[in-house]
């Protein structure tokens, strides 16, 4: 029987194979036309546009309409009114997770079966607009590998901006617990230097501590060996240790409970970002409520997320009030300046992550400043603005389609007609790849309530 370092080997072997032999293909023009524009950048949409994509970029951006003279080297779509908005991001995600995980299976599961997973999780990500994820944690370096086989076109899927395994102090927040069973734990300055020069060779962008045990020196060597290797730092925290990880450089916070004026004031100062995972303050009121706004566009909701997130929120005893507190700082830190980001922390990615950018509407921001917190800001946070984030000439075309428009109802990204993935149409007709799992642990968990 192998061990875990040889599965990992041989993970990393199997998507560097068939990176090197995956085939490729001609690249043509790509002709968007009769569409409307939200670039991500808070200007009004454009009316009545043409979007040409050259290879995997946006080539020029042009009034319509778009006079065709019988070109063989391009495909015209006619969008027929559709909106075209940069692709969205899920800045907390765990490709492996579940929740719930009524069953352990986090703690049973071997490399194998979380790979997969984690996998068929991303790629269900994409189908619903997600074309790009930082991870937030991941055992084993799964977010790498997956990341690198997307980005060599060996699956069709996000691009990836990993962390690898969570940071903690010993016996702190992941650590002995199932549900996270590849988190590092560190004691002093020196081992937190040690696992984030680990992480940096194994190929991360970000570095994701637990702040809250955390002792300022260790934070500091985090923030500091990362820096050194162009690498960002984000911290699951609440209030206090928040405020001491945003004092020692940390560029972004996660969920962020608690927060006080004095730290999101501080937060405004040092330009670090706020990914307030709203939805994890979902109460079943609060889920009943969003049942009751998305029935106004008629649309059908996933009942196995809904479900689950019932189930989550019973299990966690959140509160209407915690859930209310939650949504006052958010609006709170996007009045002082915080740049606000869409992370969603839960599974499936796709499902849930648009379910945060409701949240961020029904909380009190505006459509338009929840499409910046999905497009733009993320791009930003992650140093790739110049590349992606916003619909500009130059950029590269990861680009979404919506039937109606989002800023009169946010609920419309739901209506999604398009995905683009560097300029290349994505097949979103396939099954439901996550869910699929819900299906089966609530089956079982049902087994046992018998």
């Amino acid at each position: 029987m192998t061990n875990l370092k040889e599965q990992i080997q041989s993970l990393a072997f199997f998507v560097i194979f068939l990176s090197v032999f995956s085939p490729s293909y001609a690249l043509t023009k790509t002709i968007l036309t009769n569409c409307n524009i939200i670039d991500g950048t808070g200007r009004p949409a454009a009316r009545d546009m043409v979007i040409t994509i050259s290879e995997n970029k946006i080539s020029t951006i042009e009034k319509g309409p778009y006079k065709s003279i019988g070109e063989t080297d391009r495909e015209i779509i006619d969008l027929k009114g559709g909106y075209v908005l940069p692709g969205f991001w899920n800045n907390h995600s765990h490709l492996s997770d579940l929740l719930p995980d009524v069953n352990d299976i986090l703690g049973k599961e071997n490399t194998v079966s979380s790979t997969i997973r984690a996998g068929r999780n991303a790629m269900d990500a994409i189908k619903r607009g997600f074309t790009s994820l930082r991870s937030t944690g991941s055992r084993d370096y799964l977010d790498v590998y997956w990341g690198k086989a997307f980005k060599d076109g060996v699956f069709i899927g996000p691009t990836i901006y990993p962390a690898g395994n969570p940071i903690a102090a010993v016996g702190g927040h992941g650590i002995d617990d199932y549900a996270w069973p590849a988190t590092i734990a560190i004691n002093g300055p020196k081992e937190m230097r040690k696992a984030v020069r680990e992480h940096v060779r194994m190929g991360v962008n970000w570095i994701k501590i637990m702040a809250d045990e955390l002792q300022d020196n260790e934070i500091i060597a985090a923030v500091q060996i990362a820096h050194q290797n162009n690498v960002k730092v984000v911290a699951h925290a609440a209030e206090e240790g928040a405020y001491r990880a945003i004092k020692a450089g940390v560029d972004c916070i996660e969920h962020g409970y608690d927060l006080s004026d004095r730290t999101l004031r501080l937060m405004a100062k040092k330009g670090t970002y706020y990914d307030p995972t709203i939805v994890c303050n979902l109460s079943a009121e609060y889920i009943t409520e969003r049942e009751e706004k998305i029935a106004e566009l008629d649309l059908k909701y996933n009942q196995d997320v809904i479900d689950g997130r019932i189930l989550v929120a019973y299990a966690d005893e959140r509160s209407p009030s915690r859930a209310l507190k939650q949504r006052k700082i958010l609006l709170r830190a996007q009045e002082l300046g915080v740049k606000i980001t869409v992370g969603a922390d839960s599974n499936p990615l796709g499902e849930i992550g648009l379910l945060e950018i409701e949240q961020l509407v029904f909380s009190g921001m505006t459509e338009m400043q929840a499409i910046i917190a999905a497009t733009k800001n993320s791009a930003e946070m992650s140093n790739v603005l110049e590349t992606v984030g916003t619909i500009e000439e130059g950029k590269i075309a990861d680009l979404i389609v919506l039937a109606d428009n989002p800023l009169k109802h946010i609920s419309n990204i739901r209506k999604l007609k398009m995905v683009l993935k560097n300029g290349k149409k994505v097949d979103i007709s396939f099954p439901d790849q996550q869910t699929s799992f819900w299906k089966l642990y609530f089956k079982e968990f049902e087994k046992e309530e018998e």
